[in-house]
């Protein structure tokens, strides 16, 4: 790793740790949701793991009823931001990860 590699995975831990261990709603939830908007298998129940999956894939897709049903579920506007975010975070990790493996494939690709 050379050193924007090893900044850039420092940075991605500090907003992981951030996103899962600060807020109202329980961290070990921001954590599954983080998880599962990156595209990543996650036990986590419903109305989370809808919205969750809905963000990392296609957030263009989010519906109301999803965002309504984890505020009921969070009991706050708060929770279901903290939620959305977590899972918007994920999933924006997972796309920051995929444009560095293709820009560093390109030093592979013949002149």
């Amino acid at each position: 790793m050379d050193g924007s590699e090893l900044r850039y995975q420092g940075q991605r831990e500090l907003l992981g740790e951030t996103v899962a261990h600060l807020g109202v709603i329980d961290p070990r939830i921001r954590a599954a949701v983080m998880a599962r908007g990156a595209g990543g298998e996650s036990a986590i129940a419903e109305p989370y793991e809808a919205l969750s999956h809905q963000i990392g894939e296609a957030s263009y897709q989010v519906t109301d009823n999803q965002v309504e049903a984890v505020r009921t579920s969070a009991g706050s506007d708060k929770g279901a931001f903290e939620v959305i975010v977590a899972a918007s975070v994920g999933a924006g990790v997972m796309r920051w990860d995929a444009a560095c493996r293709a820009i560093g494939g390109l030093d592979d690709a013949p002149a």
